[in-house]
């Protein structure tokens, strides 16, 4: 079974009663994209850290990458808080390192037994009982990785990242013309910032895979959109490549709601910069 720390990044700046909404739209929205893979998942959230665990690990790995609140991931083994024994199933994954070598330890929850300090110098100790290494703890060759608790020890794997952003939804819905590749590298930037988007023009299927509210008509009335979390909500802007005849302002004594926000997010972008965020999109 897989299990991995999940980083939440952005949401943690906010206050606390928004982080606790953010975090609880990210649980439900990870769920969702991960049942829509076809897998199922525990998941519960522990400070600025959600932690998921599963046996589909493929499917959960591309889930956390393409849902938006996702920050850094980190595989982990969960072991006791014993560190000859952290040290024998790093260098089980590791049999042959050689150059330099570091143990990097951050601690988690209340100070117990151990400090990071005391646990990371005792591994390294135990590490060089068995093999023939150099210390380096600026650039090593080999960073061996462990997040400490009071009662137990996660041995960390190779970290990925996820999109980043904010969780979806949770800054309301935005129409969108997807008519052209540049129109959905536009709404992927829309969604990236917390909107989910409604097509108006054009087909959504590219950008499925980023929100499931997008690829399922069950996951499009039961997930929250907006802060109030309204079943059908009113969008409060519009997006695109670019938007031709956008009013800029409403006539004195017009009886109307707030118009639409018209959202050209690429302009002032460079090719390259469109060019790699393309490769990032719809790779």
């Amino acid at each position: 079974m897989g299990q991995w720390m999940v980083r939440i990044g952005e949401s943690m700046l906010k206050s606390r009663p928004v982080r606790k909404q953010f975090t609880r739209v990210l649980i439900q929205t990870l769920i969702a994209q991960c049942r829509l893979r076809g897998a199922k998942i525990e998941i519960r959230a522990d400070g600025g850290i959600v932690y998921v665990r599963g046996d589909q690990e493929d499917e959960i790995v591309d889930a956390l990458k393409h849902t938006f609140g996702v920050n850094a991931v980190d595989p982990f083994t969960e072991i006791g808080l014993d560190p000859e024994a952290v040290a024998e199933l790093a260098l089980e994954r590791n049999p042959n390192p050689s150059g330099t070598f570091a143990v990097k330890c951050r601690r988690y929850g209340e100070r117990g037994e151990w400090t990071s300090q005391s646990f990371a110098s005792t591994v390294g100790a135990k590490v060089l009982e068995k093999v023939d290494l150099k210390v380096n703890l600026r650039n090593p060759d080999w960073a061996l990785r462990v997040a400490l608790f009071p009662d137990k020890v996660h041995l960390l794997g190779t970290r990925f990242m996820g999109p980043g952003g904010l969780p979806s939804g949770v800054q309301g819905l935005v129409l969108a013309n997807l008519e052209s590749e540049e129109d959905m590298l536009s709404a992927w930037l829309m969604m990236h910032r917390g909107c989910r988007i409604k097509p108006i023009t054009g087909s959504a299927k590219s950008l499925e895979k980023w929100d499931p509210a997008l690829a399922s008509q069950r996951y499009s009335t039961q997930l929250v959109t907006g802060p109030g979390g309204v079943s059908n909500p009113e969008p409060w802007g519009i997006v695109a490549y670019e938007l031709a005849e956008a009013p800029t302002s409403i006539g004195e004594g017009e009886d109307v709601r707030t118009p639409l926000v018209y959202l050209e997010p690429l302009v002032g972008w460079s090719e390259s910069e469109i060019e790699d965020l393309r490769t990032k999109v719809f790779s």
